[in-house]
């Protein structure tokens, strides 16, 4: 099966050379069309198939079924008062946030408090110098520096917290707490605030 996408892989990559180099004409019209045709053809082959074939992907880590009732990490900072504000997802930067998220639900609650204690006052530390920027109206977004609007996108899409709706929370932050939410897909769906909240850990500067 290596030797076969390999030479899928190479036809891939002729074709679309060849469409590439091509000029006007019907000669030209042939080897796009082509080249398109076999694109479709070997990524729809691969999607039923669910056999993978680089640079065409059956997408495993997003393919499967959503249950009824889902629950994901929530992490909200915490003022000296206890209000709690969202964070932008911007704002955990030079850490992304899904790989965050996805490192705190498997490892951080396995470590030993005073370990969890360190972690967060870290975070709380990114996420405080960005909020005290933010508001200074010293934006730098990390992901942005170099090709700024012309960045690619992160995998998932965010709630952009601090640049819409209530902008940059003007209180310092204080500490952080660590939720679990859940909820019914089709009852949040109808409303929105369906949604039950667990503690389950809280941060807050000694």
């Amino acid at each position: 099966m290596g030797f076969v996408k390999g030479l899928l892989f190479v036809a891939f990559v002729i074709l679309g050379l060849g469409a590439a180099c091509s000029t006007r004409g019907d000669s030209s019209d042939r080897r796009i069309n082509a080249f398109l045709i076999y694109t479709l053809v070997l990524g729809l082959g691969v999607g039923l198939s669910q056999r993978e074939n680089w640079p065409f992907s059956t997408w495993p880590l997003v393919a499967s079924l959503v249950p009824p009732t889902v629950t994901h990490p929530r992490v909200v900072a915490i003022d000296a008062e206890g209000r709690e504000y969202p964070i932008d997802y911007r704002a955990w930067a030079p850490l992304e946030f899904d790989e965050q998220m996805a490192w705190q639900d498997k490892y951080f609650f396995g470590l030993e408090r005073a370990a969890q204690d360190r972690v967060a006052a870290y975070l709380l530390k990114i996420i405080e110098r960005n909020r005290e920027e933010w508001s200074s109206r010293q934006r730098h977004y990390y992901f942005e520096r170099y090709l700024g609007p012309l960045s690619a996108p992160f995998f998932l899409g965010h709630p952009e917290h601090w640049t819409q709706g209530e902008g940059v929370p003007a209180h310092a932050f204080r500490g952080l707490r660590f939720y679990k939410e859940s909820w019914n897909v089709e009852e949040r769906w109808r409303d929105p605030n369906k949604v039950i909240r667990r503690l389950v850990y809280e941060y807050r500067e000694p």
